[in-house]
């Protein structure tokens, strides 16, 4: 009997591994068809983030899920709709699962584009993380996005803020919170970090949303954690639902991923299931006694049009 069952359980394991194997051989070990970019000036690294030469004025593009569906051409329609753009914010799946490929793809895109040359501020999502039991971020993901070491320790991930001129981004890597002590150490961290932001405003960005609009996609760990702490910040960005979502604060983005169902009965002041793009826009106080007014605009990716905007301003 004993024997018995130990031959069936071997059985149903081997089978389980069979599909799985089956199932995602391609994702894990597969390389698609297109040959790889070849170029000589093939580089990883994008231009770092500098503080010190950041204007007062800043418009910053914001940019959701793309999974390498931009091409060029695309991101230089972008670059002539937002002429006066001085940094890009992107909330992570910039490209698809971790292979070198993908960054390569990225990469001769981007650098081919009247947006190369601005600083990006980046957050990873999931498909920058290897999948499996063991999910780690990818190594040319950090050699690509040159960030701050200044995130809570001894929490994996990129977990970092920068500081412009009237405004902190402070960025949180969703991936690997799937520990307590990881979540509340991030939380400890992100409390103080934006009580520490003075009179800046304060944007976080992180790839997971607190707010869900995409059908079967709601984070409960993630809005049972930071809905509260986040609530009080000037605006939140996010991505990983391919759906256009904002209830101030939170705001999730697509960009080009394959839109998803949206969810039913979710509160929100504004839904939608195109590509879209943000600009996001903060102007210089007209004098010492008045703080800047930020603005957000969402827009169509494909026809331009405005859809819609948000003003946050300090009293």
């Amino acid at each position: 009997m004993r024997r018995g069952l130990k031959i069936v359980f071997w059985i149903i394991l081997l089978a389980a591994g069979v599909l799985v194997c089956a199932l995602r051989w391609q994702a894990w070990f597969g390389t698609p068809a297109e040959p790889r970019w070849t170029g000589d000036t093939l580089v990883y690294v994008f231009p770092p983030f500098e503080q010190d030469t950041t204007p007062q004025s800043l418009d910053i593009l914001v940019l959701g899920d793309v999974h390498n569906r931009l091409t060029h051409a695309d991101y230089d329609t972008l670059a002539s709709r937002v002429p006066q753009a001085d940094i890009v914010l992107q909330t992570g799946d910039w490209m698809e699962r971790g292979q070198s490929y993908y960054y390569q793809s990225l990469l001769r895109e981007w650098t081919q584009s009247g947006l190369y040359g601005l600083p990006v501020i980046a957050c990873p999502g999931n498909h920058e993380y290897s999948k499996g039991l063991g999910k780690t971020l990818s190594p040319i993901w950090e050699e690509a996005f040159s960030y701050p070491h200044n995130g809570p320790a001894e929490v994996p991930g990129a977990h970092y803020f920068v500081d412009l001129p009237s405004m902190r981004v402070i960025v949180i890597d969703t991936n690997p919170l799937v520990r307590a002590v990881y979540v509340t150490r991030t939380l400890t961290w992100l409390r103080r970090v934006m009580k520490e932001a003075g009179d800046r405003y304060v944007v976080v960005m992180m790839h997971h949303p607190v707010l869900s609009p995409a059908k079967g996609r709601f984070n409960a760990e993630i809005y049972a954690a930071f809905r509260r702490v986040l609530g009080e910040a000037d605006l939140v960005l996010a991505g990983h639902d391919h759906s256009y979502m904002r209830r101030t604060p939170f705001v999730v983005l697509n960009t080009a991923g394959k839109p998803k169902p949206q969810r039913e009965r979710l509160i929100a002041d504004k839904t939608d299931s195109i590509p879209v793009y943000g600009v996001l826009s903060v102007g210089n106080p007209q004098s010492s006694n008045h703080q800047p007014s930020m603005e957000f605009r969402i827009f169509s990716l494909q026809s331009g049009e405005l859809l819609d905007s948000l003003y946050v301003h300090h009293d």
